[in-house]
């Protein structure tokens, strides 16, 4: 059985709110990395990329990446460039079942814009935010590869994604010994 089940992607690839609903019917404890960054930091993401800049950002979500992933049953949502870092990636890969999230670029966008706080995500800000997330798709190729498992979350509800997941612990036995 993994240590955790960790699900990676891009911004608005779904990652939290499956992440929600899959820990519900584990029973296991949910953990939104960016949510602790956003603790940590006392201010939202966007925020401390403004005030402090990416490369504190990142160090930061390192720590915590480094420190939730030495946990054990529990579902881990990232942030999505966490992967981009080499010893995030090792920590994240390291006995646990790492899910990707995918979805378009269009997609992606459309779900960003329309969620609360959209003004404050730094992959919104600036000009051509679709450009941007195009190109940091196509730049993170690499990184998300270390999943075990990639679904594709654009024409399915968070319970099939969710279902999907649960059939595939099932099927590699991964929760016979719940």
């Amino acid at each position: 059985m993994p240590d955790n089940v960790v699900l990676i992607g891009f911004s608005g690839s779904g990652k939290s709110s499956v992440g929600r609903l899959l820990a519900s019917r584990l029973g296991w404890p949910f953990v939104d990395t960016d949510e602790l960054l956003v603790n940590r930091f006392g201010r939202p993401i966007g925020h401390v990329f403004r005030d402090h800049g990416e490369a504190a950002f990142r160090a930061a979500e390192g720590e915590v990446v480094a420190a939730v992933c030495a946990g054990s049953r529990q579902v881990i949502s990232l942030g999505g460039g966490a992967p981009v870092d080499p010893e995030s990636r090792a920590k994240i890969g390291d006995q646990n079942l790492v899910i990707r999230l995918d979805a378009s670029p269009g997609t992606i966008f459309r779900r960003l814009t329309a969620s609360p706080g959209a003004e404050e995500r730094p992959m919104l800000a600036g000009e051509d935010p679709f450009g941007r997330i195009k190109a940091l798709l196509q730049a993170r190729v690499g990184a998300y590869a270390i999943a075990d498992l990639a679904i594709d979350t654009e024409q399915r509800t968070v319970e099939e994604v969710v279902d999907t997941i649960v059939r595939t612990l099932e099927t590699k036995a991964f929760l016979k010994s719940r």
